[in-house]
């Protein structure tokens, strides 16, 4: 017996330091995620259960590496950077956006990558500390400690990676009712920042994999959605009854502004500023309708606005978290945008920013958009980082000056997008008092950009209060901007006490809108709604014919104007059986089979055919080779056509040249000297992305003698 605790024993000790690892990963993980060493201590013996499932499960991670590699300290380092930047990710996200890290964010990958260049203060001292001390206490751990087995050999590779393997799948695996009832820990997939701050970090985060899919509803098939159609009725037009312009003019022009984080600061109480950086819009709500949205998002997650006031589907049944354009827009779906297509319009889907992001390109030719104009088609106009809002509002009026019909445009701004740090703009003109340090600086600089968000509204009405052409514009804000971390500059103004302050999702989720037009009577109807029920209001306010969808959405408006999460249900009186046939309508249109759509007669008819990202369609129509073309000195070359953005590249030959934009009809391009493309040349005209990527463009041949 003796002989073998002599052998075991030493086996023993060189292994059990990898649980004690596990357990020091944990505690560096949570410190990061939470920014808080207090806040992490009190976890750990606040949450023994979930503290020890969060070790086990990194020492299962430390084993497979230890099995994949043969070398504890290596595999130790190998997790330690993973979990670093999970953790750290994870952090800087929670204190921005009071919203974790989650695994259908690395869907999100470029999006994210292309805002961190705007973050400030990431790193603070504090966390350098604790970084360091985590650092030494690990060499501690790693090289001074006795007993650590430093290499793992032969069979037992293969038992600790089996082992490991097997204990990461009963955890995920495990039912959530075995889970709660055996250790205490509660899924809690509809409030994932009190998920991770229960469960940490690492678990919450394999328990989020099961919730990547959106299950399907209960009761799903063609019967089931047929039933809901046929009980349908058409419901009072929830705009006040408004028919179509009585002298028969033509449908009125419909503009749909999401305004970028665009929210009403002087609704601080503790606040006074040198001016109203809401002037215009103050004054034009006491006159037309307005109201507020209770907005699914909070300092970011844009899309997820948008989605819902142009679909009329409602983020309350998809995952918290998620991103419909990058996870589940991947078929035709009806819009806004298609809705007034099939009546003449021509859609157009305007945004000062890349193409791809947030897959918008994509996500508009599935709407049923005609065009797309992205910010490489923009004039390069900036006010700060981002396009101003004044260049978004000439594209706007542009485009509807170019068709002889009525248009349906939705336009997204980025001029007043995070960041919010002192020197954004070249100057902040409105000066605020009521709040000192880094909160009076934050609230200055947004105060600038949400009066020219205002100055862009102003612009808008003006220009359409002169044209004849009937016009209608919903201008509204998608969320609340970040301002600090952790709710700093709300906290430090007093307007709220923190997340715990019981009107933290009136306070923090509601932005405003307002519907303007230049034909209708006077209207100061003063309402509130989720977005996803604001595209029936539109309809009937412009008088155009809905679908099955926006009648039930009527009928659903009238029982639950505002759907709050489902943590706050209670305290909103919302029974979720009043939703269900909401849920089994959304479903059939984004996972199920579109039983409704065939039924309707618009499955597979959304898209339309001609679809394209620019202008318009992109054509050379001549080129002025110039005298010394191709004869061994520098000569310009004159490229006339169509649908020239400033950002266009002239290629010859394949080569990309120095290139001057005109106009949209022309450009100018110099050709080196010593080119020697004297026969033919095969010129073209590109348009790049960010990345380099050729989105459009146009060619033609010429020949030179």
């Amino acid at each position: 017996m003796k002989n073998v605790l002599r052998k075991e024993v030493p086996y023993l000790q060189g292994r059990y330091m990898l649980l004690v690892l596990g357990a020091w990963i944990v505690f560096l993980m949570e410190f990061l995620s939470r920014s808080s060493i207090e806040s992490t201590m009190t976890w750990t013996y606040t949450h023994i259960p979930a503290f020890l499932l969060n070790t086990a499960l990194i020492t299962a991670l430390l084993l497979i590496m230890t099995a994949a590699t043969g070398r504890t300290r290596w595999a130790y380092w190998i997790i330690f950077v993973l979990i670093f930047a999970l953790s750290f990710g994870s952090g800087v996200k929670m204190r921005i956006l009071g919203m974790p890290l989650l695994p259908w964010d690395l869907a999100l990958t470029g999006e994210g990558g292309d805002m961190v260049q705007y973050l400030h203060n990431i790193v603070n001292l504090k966390s350098i500390i604790g970084i360091l001390v985590f650092l030494g206490a690990s060499v501690g751990l790693l090289y001074k400690v006795p007993h650590l087995a430093s290499r793992i050999r032969g069979r037992e590779r293969a038992i600790l990676a089996a082992v490991a393997a097997a204990g990461i799948a009963v955890v995920f695996f495990l039912p959530s009712a075995v889970m709660k009832d055996a250790f205490g820990v509660e899924d809690e997939p509809d409030n994932q920042m009190k998920n991770v701050l229960d469960n940490g970090l690492l678990l919450t985060t394999v328990m989020n994999l099961e919730h990547m899919d959106v299950n399907k509803v209960q009761g799903y098939d063609s019967g089931k959605i047929k039933t809901i159609v046929t009980q349908i009725n058409t419901p009072p037009s929830i705009a006040g009854g408004v028919a179509p312009p009585a002298d028969n003019r033509r449908p009125p022009n419909l503009i749909v502004i999401l305004s970028e984080s665009f929210w009403d600061p002087t609704l601080v109480p503790n606040l006074k500023f040198s001016r109203d950086p809401l002037a215009n819009f103050h004054r034009l709500a006491q006159e037309y309708p307005s109201g507020w949205f209770l907005s699914p998002q909070f300092g970011g997650g844009t899309a997820n606005v948008e989605f819902e006031v142009l679909t009329g589907n409602s983020m309350r049944f998809l995952p918290q978290g998620s991103v419909a354009y990058n996870q589940y827009i991947d078929r035709q779906v009806d819009s806004l945008a298609s809705i007034a297509a099939r009546q003449g319009y021509t859609s157009t889907a305007i945004s000062p920013y890349y193409s791809w992001f947030f897959n918008a390109d994509k996500v508009y030719k599935d709407f049923g958009f005609s065009k797309f104009i992205p910010i490489e088609y923009f004039n390069q106009r900036f006010v700060g980082p981002y396009i101003s809002d004044d260049e978004t509002a000439n594209t706007i009026i542009s485009e509807t000056e170019k068709t002889p019909g009525p248009d349906m445009i939705f336009a997204n701004t980025m001029e007043n997008h995070f960041h919010y740090w002192p020197g954004k703009f070249k100057e902040n003109t409105i000066k605020v008092t009521g709040v000192e340090g880094q909160a009076k600086g934050l609230f200055e600089t947004y105060a600038q950009g949400t009066q020219d968000a205002d100055k862009m509204l102003q612009k808008l009405v003006d220009a359409y209060s002169k044209k004849q052409e009937p016009t209608l514009i919903l201008f509204f804000g998608d969320h609340l901007p970040a301002l600090g971390d952790d709710y700093s500059a709300y906290k430090d103004s007093k307007y709220i006490t923190g997340t715990n302050d019981p009107d933290f999702l009136q306070k923090m989720h509601r932005t405003p809108f307002l519907i303007w037009n230049n034909y209708l009577p006077k209207d100061q109807s003063k309402l509130y709604m989720s977005p996803s029920f604001m595209s029936p209001y539109l309809l009937d306010k412009a008088g155009l014919k809905g679908t099955y969808y926006t009648e039930f959405l009527k009928q659903q408006y009238a029982k639950t104007p505002v759907i709050p999460p489902k943590d706050h249900d209670e305290e909103m009186r919302i029974n979720e059986a009043d939703l269900k046939d909401y849920e089994t309508l959304q479903y059939d249109i984004l996972f199920g089979d579109q039983h409704a759509y065939n039924d309707a007669g618009i499955k597979d008819k959304i898209i339309n055919p001609n679809f394209l990202v620019g202008l318009g369609p992109m054509t050379v129509s001549s080129v002025d080779t110039g005298a010394n073309a191709g004869k061994g000195t520098d000569d310009t070359i004159g490229i006339k056509g169509a649908n020239f953005p400033e950002t266009a590249v002239v290629l010859l030959n394949g080569r990309k040249l120095a290139t001057t934009y005109i106009s949209h009809e022309e450009l100018k391009a110099t050709v080196p000297g010593g080119s020697n493309l004297s026969g033919a040349w095969n010129l073209a005209v590109d348009v790049y992305d960010k990345n380099d990527k050729v989105i459009g463009g146009a060619s033609s041949s010429v020949n030179i003698p």
